[in-house]
């Protein structure tokens, strides 16, 4: 995962012991499942659809309660006059924009709408990860709206977005090392976060805006969140099943 919210994972992880591959989530999800990767930070509605294929990694994830600070739909109009409109979709997402099909049916109630991909006319837009951090203070939209706080608001709970998995078919004594190292590394990530912060700052993110970014995430998974996830694959599986195929290119504009 590519991802700032991920970089606590990877920052203390050995790199002689594993051979890491940079990917964004839909891709990381897919490479997964076509053996070309043995284990990684799935996004969430993936690892659901996968099923079987996959096992907890460590109870390690990525999710937040409240604020996710970097899942954004960014909308020319206010949210609940989205209905009947195109909303663009990075094709990154594979969690994120089924959540926003939870939120649109279940908070918003917007219906009718169309997902494209983001270069055809659009109303609104999701945005994920880096891009989006980068698109808060840029972006010529009117609304911005914060999916990980919709989603506590309705629910009370927090949200996991990603979790770690292995392929069953890894090895047990591989798997059991992976989790012990990838353990070790993210208890010391976590407590190298102003490290983080100072490499990672940027044009659009300051060293402080980075810590508290990356400290606004729990990367250990409890009971808190195994019940919001719970919660989302049970209001999931209310809707109709479906998987975006968006392929359009993608710029930042």
């Amino acid at each position: 995962m590519t991802y700032l919210n991920s970089e606590v994972f990877y920052w203390k992880l050995s790199k002689s012991s594993f051979k890491l591959v940079p990917m964004p989530p839909r891709a990381m999800a897919a490479a997964l499942e076509r053996g070309e990767l043995a284990a990684g930070p799935l996004p969430l509605a993936e690892i659901l659809r996968m099923g079987g294929q996959v096992r907890s990694l460590g109870d390690l994830g990525v999710s937040s309660h409240g604020a996710a600070k970097s899942v954004f739909l960014f909308s020319r109009v206010p949210v609940e006059k989205l209905s009947g409109t195109n909303v663009a979709v990075t094709s990154h997402t594979a969690t994120s924009i089924q959540l926003l099909r939870v939120l649109f049916n279940d908070f918003w109630n917007v219906s009718d709408h169309k997902f494209v991909g983001v270069d055809c006319s659009h109303e609104a837009a999701l945005w994920i990860g880096d891009p989006a951090l980068e698109r808060r203070y840029s972006s010529d939209y009117d609304f911005i709206y914060d999916l990980g706080t919709a989603w506590t608001t309705l629910t009370g709970k927090p949200f996991v977005f990603a979790e770690w998995v292995v392929r069953t078919d890894v090895p047990m004594e591989q798997a059991y090392e992976l989790e012990r190292q990838l353990l070790r590394a993210t208890q010391e990530g976590v407590r190298a976060v102003d490290e983080i912060s100072r490499f990672r700052a940027n044009h659009f993110l300051t060293e402080s805006e980075v810590s508290d970014y990356v400290r606004n995430f729990s990367y250990f998974l409890g009971e808190d969140e195994r019940s919001g996830q719970r919660e989302f694959q049970r209001r999931l599986d209310q809707l109709p099943a479906w998987r975006p195929d968006l392929t359009a290119a993608e710029t930042l504009r």
